[in-house]
């Protein structure tokens, strides 16, 4: 439990502090990711999907840790899968992989399954 008990909370922290990077600096949020900070209704849907993607699953994350239930972090992981599925799947649309971002995308997708694994198996 303790191996899932620090999984949850470290992915919940990375995530919460790049939400809070999209809520107080969102410029800065989108050069890590090297995106174009866009203007107008981009930058409002850019702001707005993001901080809900990583505040949601940072959420899921302390959900867990919380009520120790696998539910919430394998959503959290699945959110993650799924990202990186489509980061290889853009090149179908012209689009160049970001690597680092697509490493992150798996080690938060194992960390969160991992996590989910032992809080189940710790349940049964």
């Amino acid at each position: 439990m303790k191996i899932a008990n620090t999984l949850s909370l470290i992915l919940g922290s990375v995530l919460l502090i790049i939400s809070f990077q999209w809520i107080f600096i969102p410029a800065s949020a989108a050069e890590s990711l090297n995106m174009i900070f866009l203007d107008g209704e981009g930058r409002n849907t850019q702001i707005r999907d993001f901080t809900a993607l990583f505040l949601g699953t940072s959420s899921l994350c302390f959900l867990s840790f919380f009520t120790k239930k696998y539910e919430f972090i394998f959503s959290c992981g699945l959110f993650y899968l799924f990202a990186a599925i489509f980061n290889i799947l853009s090149t179908n649309h012209g689009a160049i992989i970001t690597y680092s971002s697509l490493v992150s995308e798996v080690v938060f997708t194992l960390m969160a399954f991992t996590a989910a694994f032992l809080y189940k198996s710790n349940n049964l």
